[in-house]
């Protein structure tokens, strides 16, 4: 059985067009660091047009400290703007040797309740999704359910 991990106590900060160059996360980590938020499932990608989204996820608590850090830093860095979403959590999944047949199982197990993925960051060891709250309590039991 694989171990899943449930979080709903996250929120998804997606720095929005921020210019695609060295340095850039840097500046915004190095911004947060100063208010001592916990930063989990950094994903970034390229856009057309040289500009990125940098999304991460930070815990529920911080986030009335970083929203004003967060919009101050997305503006200082070229930023086209940074969102906020609360109605989340993330499901983790621990992979066995057998990555992409659990990996399988699981995007299985998860659209047999209509869960979407809003993303995904995986490695050799876990799979972590992050999922509309709304929808989460319904993918985690099916995850149980498949992995049992």
């Amino acid at each position: 059985m694989s171990k899943i991990k449930f979080n709903d106590d996250c929120v998804h900060v997606v720095f929005l067009g921020v210019p695609n160059v060295p340095g850039i996360a840097a500046e915004i980590f190095s911004a947060l660091s100063e208010h001592s938020v916990n930063i989990s499932m950094v994903t970034q990608n390229t856009m057309r047009g040289g500009r990125s989204d940098l999304s991460f996820l930070i815990q529920r608590e911080k986030l009335d400290e970083m929203i004003p850090v967060c919009r101050e830093v997305a503006s200082k860095v070229g930023g086209q703007g940074v969102s906020f979403a609360t109605e989340v959590a993330a499901i983790t999944v621990d992979l066995k040797s057998d990555s992409a047949n659990t990996l399988a199982k699981m995007f299985k197990a998860l659209a047999s309740v209509n869960v979407n993925i809003e993303i995904i960051n995986s490695t050799s060891e876990s799979a972590i999704c992050i999922v509309s709250l709304t929808k989460a309590h319904d993918g985690l039991d099916a995850l149980k359910k498949a992995f049992d």
